[in-house]
This record gives C-alpha cells, structure tokens and sequence, in this order.
C-alpha cells in the first residue's frame, strides 16, 4: 500500500466514525476522537522513513552531479606536468642557440621547456645574453636562477673583412682577493648577484685561503663551484695574514685553517686576558694541534 491510498482510507475512516448513527460501537465522540489521533501519530510514524529516505537520496544526487569523474581527475593529474615532481637538475655550461634536446633532457629541464626552446631558435630567435634566456614562455623563476649561471654564449665582433669571429670568455681567470666586481662578472657562468655576494663575503672573512671557500658563499652550489673552480685563483704569496686581535668571530671561525673549537678559544682568551702578544700564545690553548699551530702560523698573524 503505498502513502496517497494509506491517507485515503484514514480520511474514509474519519468520516464514517464521525458519523452520529454509528455509535453502535459504544465509543463516545471524545472517545473516537483519540483513536483518530492515536492512528494518525501511528501514520505520520511510518511515514516519516520514506521522506527521510527521499531527502537522503536527493543529497547524495547533488553531491554526485558536482563530484567530478573519478576517471577525469586521474587522467587529468597523469597529463598535468605540474603534478609530477622534477627530477633534480644535472646542470653544466651550455650554449641555448646550439645546444641539443638530448643534453637539455640529461641536464634534467622539463619536456615543456626544452619544446619552448627549441620552438623559439626555429622561429628565430636568439641568445645574445644569459638574461635572454627569461624571454621562454612559461620559465619558472626558480629554474632561471638556476640555469642562467650556466649559460655561455661567446660575444660575437666583425673582422675587417666582415667576416665574425667568436671570442671565447673561457680562459677568464681572477684572483680571488683582488678581483674587483667587473672582474668578477666576466668569469664565465658568474651572474652579476654572486660576484657582489662573492665580494661581500670577501670582506667579512678579510680575504679567501682557498677556493674552496666559495662552496661557502650562499648561492654557489656543488655544480656551479665545479663550473666557476677553473676560473678563480688565489695568490698564496699575496694572502693578507689574518689579525687574531681583529680578526671578527665570523672570520675566526669560516677560516679554513682553524677549527671551530680552536676559534672559540681565541675568542675566550682574548676576551679574558686582552690582546695577544705572540703568535705562541695560541700554544696557550691545550687542545692545539702542532700541525694546526703550523697552519695557522702561515696564515695568522698578531698586531
């Protein structure tokens, strides 16, 4: 029986017990009254899991029309590149007007970009400067600051007969300690931001003992140390000694010759008992190396 034909009989029942003749029943009119309404709780009762059951059905239908396909979203996350996370860079100098695709996808650059390139060189475009290289649609700016270093495009000059010539930057090399910033910036793979970096951190040690006290200048990674390591050098004749009763903690403790806890030391002894008077009294520290005095005695000095 289904709820229209249940309330069609309820109403029928209504009517004819309300009738005055009918009161063979031996019901009173008050009587009668209560089991109508006792029945019609018993209907609303009943009643009330189909409406409930429908309202249900009609939510789980609008969430079903705004979910999308579950199909949809997975193929749409297997096309989408930027759900993919990028394989780590393999960078090393390059040339962006001659370099091949094969040597862009070992270097680790995404599909999409390597197709940009390549896109831009056919429709002729060039490559006069690093910079050029942010004119590629869809760059990110973490991989220019990532690549541009590595990029080497030799300066084109006119002979006198017309004919070009390209000069190679290659055999560019400074010192590190004397370099000045132009200097600097025409070291192959230098942008402009890590020569003034370079010279910054300069200042605060006094001067580089070792190149490979670039690794730490913040922004030189272990690849581009290995592309910029044949262009630098160091004067081991000209290196300003360093002053241990000037000498900041900073350039205590970045000095490559003098351990941390060597460094701490100095800085405790001078705090305590005032400026050295010798070098020997580095000895004063119990923990000193004669191998490290050594070292230290080269590069040291006391003034």
């Amino acid at each position: 029986m289904d709820i229209k034909s249940f309330f069609k009989h309820f109403a029928n029942l209504y009517l004819y017990m309300m009738q005055p003749h009918k009161h063979y029943l031996f019901f009173s009119n008050r009587q009668v009254k209560g089991i109508l309404v006792g029945v019609f709780i018993i209907v609303v009762l009943y009643c009330l899991p189909y409406f409930f059951k429908s309202a249900d059905a009609a939510v789980v239908i609008e969430k079903l029309d705004v979910m999308p396909d579950s199909t949809t979203v997975n193929s749409m996350a297997f096309f989408d590149n930027n759900n993919i996370n990028p394989a780590p860079l393999q960078l090393q100098a390059f040339n962006p007007n001659t370099v091949d695709s094969i040597t862009l996808v070992n270097m680790g650059l995404r599909n999409k970009l390597i197709q940009t390139l390549l896109h831009y060189r056919q429709k002729g475009g060039k490559f006069y400067k690093p910079d050029d290289f942010k004119k590629l649609w869809g760059l990110r700016t973490e991989e220019a600051n990532a690549i541009i270093p590595f990029i080497q495009i030799p300066e084109i000059t006119l002979t006198k007969n017309g004919f070009k010539n390209l000069s190679n930057n290659n055999t560019v090399s400074v010192e590190l300690n004397t370099a000045t910033i132009e200097e600097l910036k025409q070291v192959p793979g230098m942008p402009a931001y890590l020569a003034y970096a370079i010279l910054r951190y300069r200042e605060k040690l006094g001067a580089f003992v070792l190149p490979e006290q670039l690794k730490q200048v913040q922004g030189v990674t272990d690849s581009l140390y290995q592309l910029l390591s044949s262009h630098v050098s160091i004067n081991n004749s000209d290196i300003p000694k360093l002053n241990l009763n000037s000498a900041s903690s900073f350039a205590l403790l970045h000095h490559p010759f003098i351990p941390e806890n060597v460094a701490k030391a100095i800085l405790i002894l001078r705090q305590k008992e005032g400026p050295f008077q010798s070098i020997n009294d580095l000895k004063k520290i119990p923990f000193l190396s004669n191998e490290t005095f050594e070292q230290m005695h080269k590069y040291c000095t006391v003034q």
